[in-house]
């Protein structure tokens, strides 16, 4: 057999998938591996893998030229997911050839749907294993997710602060900034444990800075995680289920500031509290001690209050039994005097003097007054003592 020149094989090559695949476009399910995507020059180049557990059954280069670049923007504005790789896509693809640079897919479109179903069945097989399997930490309770972390108490006051982030990141100085220029002046007490929260190993990286807060000695008020001035669109490490399970199951309550507007990962429905962004993390703990101070000023107010009702009360009482004290006293003085007065005068009207005045004569033997006929001695002399004097009178007979 004569040798041909590699060329016409390319070309028979070429010839033969553009009778099969020219002008053909078909949808195709696969993953995306290797990608190198450059933005400024507005294409894209990946590999495009099928595979069956950890073994490869194919795999294809593909590319996304300039004109149909908007597809991976528009993908990640309409999913919140960040073109990248190992993501299963369907994509309307068609088949080009070039004898230098082999055969490649074109890449025309990406189905977004089949992307948010296949993320809503991921994440609902992570819910659903975390009721199945970690029943202890996470069940269902009409339709909503409650786990042991969101049934924490919360300390009246959070000072003790745990914060899990990456370092100097945007998100990581907004949370440090609000709390320390709040206009009440509250200190907290805030220990830093960097770790990367993107990216690939992330849910690993927090989930073991979870582990050495539990193992410290350190009985923290609240543990505060942050993400932030990153792209919004990679939240994979929040929606693991290793994630789920390590804040479902922490024994200190978990606040989820990590950035994001639209979407709720699994981390903030396992999570003590969920806020939107790492300044308004600071801003729930804030406003949770402004709560308590302003419950504590209520009620110093309130027991203020009922010191001066009560005082009022007494004073009033006081008064009251007072003037009832100083009526009774009166009354009884006002009686006494009465009774004494009458008493003034029936002595005065008692009084010997006032009767011999009224021409009466008191008569006595001896020195001993007589008030009896039998008590008379006819041998003794008698004395009738008269208002004007005494007169000494001879008895005949008794």
């Amino acid at each position: 057999m004569s040798p041909i020149r590699l060329s016409d094989l390319a070309y028979t090559i070429d010839a033969v998938l553009e009778e099969s695949f020219g002008g053909k476009a078909m949808w195709v399910v696969a993953e995306t591996s290797d990608i190198k995507n450059y933005p400024d020059r507005q294409y894209c180049f990946m590999t495009l893998v099928e595979r069956e557990g950890n073994q490869t059954v194919a795999k294809l280069e593909a590319a996304i030229w300039r004109k149909n670049y908007p597809i991976i923007r528009q993908f990640e504005a309409a999913t919140q997911v960040a073109f990248a790789r190992n993501i299963q896509l369907l994509m309307l693809v068609s088949v080009s050839y070039h004898a230098v640079y082999g055969m490649r897919l074109e890449v025309h479109q990406i189905d977004h749907a089949y992307t948010l179903g296949n993320l809503e069945r991921e994440r609902q097989a992570v819910l659903d294993s975390l009721v199945r399997d970690y029943s202890q930490f996470v069940w269902l309770d009409q339709g909503q997710y409650i786990t042991s972390n969101q049934m924490l108490d919360r300390p009246s006051v959070c000072q003790r602060i745990a914060l899990i982030g990456a370092p100097n990141s945007d998100g990581w100085r907004d949370f440090r900034q609000e709390l320390a220029n709040n206009p009440w002046g509250y200190r907290f007490m805030i220990d830093e444990y960097a770790t990367q929260v993107q990216g690939a190993g992330a849910d690993k990286a927090i989930c073991a800075q979870l582990e050495q807060i539990a193992a410290g000695s350190v009985p923290y008020d609240v543990v505060v995680m942050v993400r932030g001035g990153g792209s919004q669109l990679d939240f994979g490490a929040f929606d693991t289920l290793r994630m789920g399970v390590a804040v479902a199951s922490f024994p200190y309550p978990i606040v989820a500031g990590i950035g994001h507007d639209r979407n709720v990962s699994i981390t903030d429905m396992m999570c003590h509290q969920s806020v939107k962004t790492p300044t308004k993390a600071a801003a729930f703990l804030l406003e949770h001690n402004r709560t308590f101070e302003e419950t504590c000023l209520q009620l110093a107010f309130r027991v203020a209050e009922s010191g001066r009702t009560a005082l009022l009360e007494a004073r009033e009482e006081v008064d009251q039994l007072t003037d009832r004290f100083r009526y009774g006293t009166q009354l009884y003085l006002r009686n006494r005097q009465v009774e004494l007065t009458e008493k003034a005068t029936t002595i005065r009207h008692l009084d010997p003097v006032n009767i011999l005045k009224r021409g009466y004569a008191m008569l006595s033997q001896n020195g001993k007054i007589i008030t009896r006929a039998a008590q008379f001695q006819p041998h003794l002399p008698v004395e009738a003592e008269m208002v004007d004097g005494v007169v000494r009178l001879k008895m005949n007979k008794v």
